[in-house]
């Protein structure tokens, strides 16, 4: 992991927020104490004065110089080994120069020797928390501010890790409480309007979204996501206004151009019917449906739609299925749809976002089995991380059934000749359109069907990613591969599939030339191809966020 990395770990895990990812140093007294030990003749220094390498180190690590304040420390740590100050500095340190597991050990020694060091604890969460341990984090952000009760970047941390968790009533209430001491703190803000938005409060959201901007207008990731929100409740022209803005302020970040981009293409979303009449899919689903449901069991339907899977869960014999929905149109259908096919004492149609669910109100107890269609030809285009890690998280008894259990992603190098014409926008028919190509979204990708297609395989199938559902990813990761060309030709674009295992039993692929019908494969053009001969070794980064795969060429 290299520092870019490290720094955008700590700012996903810290949900956007710039400060939420600091680096605390250690306080004056701290500081003081430790060096008071020094001047009593319990571990003189050799020489050094440790007044001066501890504070030169402290000096060194706030610049942004890890490299130089490594020696300090060491000479600190040489004569006395167990000084938890110096101790959880290098532990800074070396997450800093990318030592991630020495990071951790020395942050748990300092933590060890001083249990009652707030900055050794809130430092080794934010280690953790950058490591994907947000459970853990959590603990020691917890144990940091019961040590100190006014500490308000904790406070934001805890939040962080919460959030991570999927734990969003509690990321809120730590939000919260941050702001009830520092109302000013838009950091804080910024990131309690993200969690509401993630609860599906996108109202009280935006209302987050509109004091940070106007306390802080040149904060380019609150105009992001404030764009985000405003798309999400229908304000399709105030969402690219502000996606715009925020890609004024941040024209080289490639998450705000796609957010923007995304903002401007229109979409309808006929999708619908073609998923209902994939009798390939229906069938493997009511096929795992009927090997996983026991009797008495309750069921959780995630984005339920027509209903479908629901009443498939009802007839394999489960004893009440949720069906939640949050397109309320679609929510009043599926209660039509429920009711006409004699189930509606079995399955009740909730209205909203499974996010939303609370277990005692909504539910009444956590389900025995999730099951969930939130998957596009790309696999995570409907928020699939999202929704499936907080239903396994916070709404799954411990032990219970997702369905599906996890998917593997697969990939190859393409020509796409027609295609290529309109990606990017040129010359049509004679005519330059290049000014039309702003409607297009470069950062995405298209359906296809491969079979049907005129295309040219470039490369072999190779593996891209697995997800296991019971146990999703972080949100952001990222590999360097080699591929291999297997033949002569221009290579436009990558096209990539899924295996989805339902169960242990059951799978579906969507891979090309196979009878699914309304996935297809997914296809990213890279608008600046280039050309390849047989055994030639290609450079492609691969990665994913919690809404997309994408490629680098």
């Amino acid at each position: 992991m290299n520092r870019k990395e490290r720094r955008r770990a700590r700012k996903q895990a810290a949900g956007g927020a710039e400060a939420g990812g600091a680096w605390v140093p250690p306080t004056a007294d701290a500081v003081a104490g430790a060096l008071l030990q020094h001047a009593a003749g319990t571990s003189p220094l050799a020489g050094a004065d440790p007044q001066a390498e501890l504070r030169i180190a402290v000096g060194h690590l706030e610049s942004g110089h890890p490299g130089e304040a490594e020696p300090h420390l060491q000479a600190v740590l040489e004569v006395r080994p167990d000084d938890p100050v110096a101790m959880q500095l290098s532990g800074v340190v070396a997450f800093e120069l990318g030592r991630g597991e020495e990071a951790l050990e020395r942050l748990r020694q300092a933590v060890a020797t001083a249990p009652d060091y707030p900055e050794a604890q809130h430092n080794l969460a934010l280690v953790l928390l950058a490591h994907g341990q947000a459970a853990e984090a959590a603990r020691h952000f917890r144990q940091a501010l019961d040590l100190r009760p006014d500490y308000p970047q904790a406070h934001l941390n805890l939040g962080n890790a919460l959030r991570a968790a999927a734990d969003f009533a509690g990321a809120q209430a730590a939000y919260e409480a941050v702001l009830e001491e520092q109302p000013d703190l838009v950091e804080a803000r910024l990131n309690l309007a993200n969690v509401l938005r993630e609860r599906g409060d996108d109202k009280a959201a935006l209302a987050e979204y509109d004091r940070v901007v106007e306390q802080r207008p040149d904060y380019g990731e609150a105009h992001h996501n404030r764009g985000i929100c405003l798309g999400e409740l229908g304000r399709q022209a105030e969402a690219i206004a502000a996606h715009r803005r925020a890609l004024e302020l941040a024209p080289d970040d490639a998450e705000v151009a796609f957010a923007f981009r995304e903002a401007m293409r229109q979409r309808v979303p006929d999708w619908h019917m073609k998923m209902l009449a994939d009798a390939g899919r229906n069938d493997a689903f009511a096929q795992a449906l009927a090997r996983q449901v026991r009797p008495g069991m309750t069921v959780l339907d995630v984005g339920s739609g027509s209903g479908l899977l629901a009443m498939m869960a009802a007839r394999a014999g489960a004893a009440h299925v949720y069906a939640v929905e949050g397109i309320g149109e679609l929510a009043e259908v599926a209660r039509e749809v429920v009711g006409a096919n004699g189930f509606a004492d079995r399955i009740t149609v909730l209205d909203g976002r499974s996010t939303e669910l609370r277990i005692g109100a909504e539910l009444p107890e956590r389900v025995d089995l999730v099951v969930a269609e939130v998957f596009d030809s790309g696999l995570l285009g409907e928020r699939a991380l999202t929704t499936l890690r907080h239903a396994g998280q916070q709404l799954m008894q411990p032990g219970g059934v997702m369905l599906p259990a996890s998917a593997d992603v697969y990939a190859m190098l393409v020509s796409l000749p027609r295609w290529r014409s309109v990606n990017p926008v040129a010359d049509i028919a004679g005519f330059d359109l290049s000014a039309f190509d702003r409607f297009r979204n470069p950062y995405t990708y298209l359906q296809c069907d491969l079979a049907s297609e005129p295309h040219a395989a470039l490369s072999a199938p190779f593996h891209v990613a697995h997800f296991d559902f019971r146990d999703p990813p972080p949100p952001v990761r990222s590999r360097t591969i080699e591929v291999p060309a297997t033949a002569a030709g221009e290579v436009h674009a990558v096209a990539f599939w899924f295996e989805l295992q339902l169960d242990d039993a059951v799978s579906l692929s969507t891979a090309p030339g196979r009878e699914l019908d309304h996935w297809r494969q997914a296809v990213q053009f890279f608008d600046q191809g280039r050309s390849a001969m047989p055994g030639e070794q290609l450079t492609l980064t691969v990665g994913h966020t919690d809404t997309r795969i994408y490629f680098e060429l």
